[in-house]
């Protein structure tokens, strides 16, 4: 059984099935939150979703994504490991994607939020190394604790 989380301040509509199935078949998801929410002003939202599963996480955090409807189908545009919860959705943008707000913790590391920017292709795969850079603002909360 698939268990989502959709959080009320950060959705504009349900996830779609279609999302639930590429989440459950191709990310081989079991468990996640999620929201939903148009990040490059196409008019169609794409799926965050923040892995559960302990297979996707570790002490320094749980794998993130952010996939974009293509055809009938998704595509990837940021698979990010060790993330921490809250992600927010800043309100910079990049290449005409808005920035993604991630914390991050564990190891002795003071929480702080890393901005993940667009890079007209994806995201980055890691917020603690370049070009992630740590923030100050915090932006509206997509998925929470």
């Amino acid at each position: 059984m698939i268990s989502i989380a959709l959080l009320a301040a950060a959705i504009t509509g349900n996830l779609p099935r279609s999302g639930e199935r590429f989440i459950e078949r191709r990310l081989g998801l079991h468990s996640f939150r999620a929201a939903t929410v148009d990040l490059n002003g196409d008019g169609t939202h794409e799926i965050v979703a923040y892995a559960t599963d302990p297979e996707q996480c570790g002490s320094g955090g749980c794998t993130l994504y952010v996939l974009a409807h293509r055809g009938g189908t998704y595509r990837i545009v940021m698979r990010s490991t060790i993330v921490h919860l809250p992600v927010r959705l800043l309100a910079t943008k990049s290449y005409g994607w808005r920035d993604i707000g991630v914390t991050v913790s564990g190891g002795g590391i003071q929480p702080y939020t890393a901005r993940m920017r667009f890079n007209g292709e994806h995201y980055p795969s890691n917020p603690t190394t370049p070009p992630a850079v740590r923030v100050r603002r915090s932006g509206k909360v997509l998925i929470s604790r």
